[in-house]
C-alpha cells in the first residue's frame, strides 16, 4: 500500500514547477515581480480585513474582544486599499521597515553576544553577524530601489532552489 506522499507525488511536482517559474521570473524581471508581490500583499490585506470584519460582527454577542477584531479588520481593509492604490509607496515602506528591522536585530545580536561571553566561546562570530545585519540594514536604507531588486533576486534564488528540490522529491516519491 502506498503512503500519502507517494500517492500524491504530483502535488510536490506542481509546487516545485510553480516555485521554479516564480523564482526565474523574480530573477529575470525583479522590478515587475516586486511590484506584483506588493499588489498581492495589498489584495491579501484587503480580503483578510473583510473576513476579519465579518467575523468580528458575527462574534459581537459571543466574544468580548470582538472590537479588537473589528479594528484589526478595518486596518487591514485600509492598508489593502492604500497598497493597491499606491504599491510603490508600500514597497518603499517595506524596504525601510526591513532595513530598520535588520539594524535593530543586529544591535540586539551584539548585545546578546556580549552578555553571553561568560557562557559561550566564539561570541565574536555572533558579534560579526550582528555587524553584518546592521550593514545590511544600512545598505537597504541607502538605496531602496536597488534594495527592492536585491530582495527580489534573493527571493528568486530561494524559489529556484526550493523548486528544484521539490521537483526532485516528487520524482523520488513517484518511484515508491
Amino acid at each position: 500500500m502506498r503512503n500519502f506522499y507517494s500517492a500524491y507525488w504530483w502535488i510536490f511536482l506542481l509546487r516545485g514547477i510553480f516555485a521554479l517559474v516564480l523564482g526565474l521570473l523574480a530573477i529575470v524581471w525583479p522590478g515587475a515581480t516586486f511590484t506584483t508581490l506588493i499588489v498581492f500583499l495589498g489584495a491579501y490585506l484587503f480580503i483578510a480585513g473583510v473576513f476579519a470584519v465579518v467575523g468580528a460582527i458575527a462574534a459581537r454577542r459571543t466574544a468580548e474582544n470582538w472590537g479588537m477584531f473589528l479594528l484589526s479588520g478595518l486596518m487591514g481593509i485600509i492598508l489593502g486599499i492604500l497598497t493597491l492604490y499606491n504599491p510603490f509607496a508600500t514597497g518603499a515602506a517595506l524596504i525601510f521597515l526591513v532595513g530598520f528591522w535588520a539594524m535593530l536585530a543586529g544591535i540586539f545580536e551584539i548585545i546578546i553576544a556580549i552578555r553571553l561571553r561568560a557562557l559561550i566561546t566564539g561570541e565574536g562570530w555572533y558579534i560579526a553577524g550582528g555587524l553584518l545585519s546592521i550593514l545590511f540594514g544600512i545598505l537597504l536604507l541607502s538605496n531602496p530601489e536597488t534594495a527592492a531588486i536585491t530582495l527580489t533576486w534573493l527571493f528568486g534564488f530561494y524559489a529556484v532552489i526550493s523548486g528544484v528540490m521539490l521537483i526532485s522529491l516528487s520524482f523520488r516519491l513517484r518511484k515508491k
